[in-house]
């Protein structure tokens, strides 16, 4: 995805699409920490919003913790980075959405 790039996603209920977003979010924060600031994800509901925010934070978190995620193994794959590596840079996106949250945008 190249700046000024526009990818629409277009699925039924109940098909994953939160988590695929997230998952897609998630690289693209590996890529490059402050990618939050670059990113807009949407959302056609408030629930929806706020299920994507929370996952993505909660995922960070899970990362930055040592606990086990999803997103994990292909985080590694999509990246080249290993666990250990993905799991310290997880810490420091955290801390950087977490301090500068008005500019996290789903």
């Amino acid at each position: 995805m190249g700046e000024g790039t526009l990818t629409i996603y277009s699925a039924s209920a109940g098909s994953g699409k939160t988590h695929k977003l997230a998952g897609i979010y998630l690289e693209r924060l590996f890529r490059s920490r402050l990618n939050y600031r670059r990113i807009l994800a949407v959302t056609l509901t408030h629930k929806a919003t706020a299920e994507m925010k929370s996952r993505i934070l909660d995922e960070l978190n899970r990362l930055a913790e040592g606990l086990g995620s999803l997103y994990l193994d292909d985080l590694i794959r999509a990246t080249g980075k290993s666990e250990s590596i993905i799991r310290s840079e997880a810490r420091d996106i955290l801390f950087s959405i977490l301090h500068d949250y008005s500019r996290f945008s789903v």
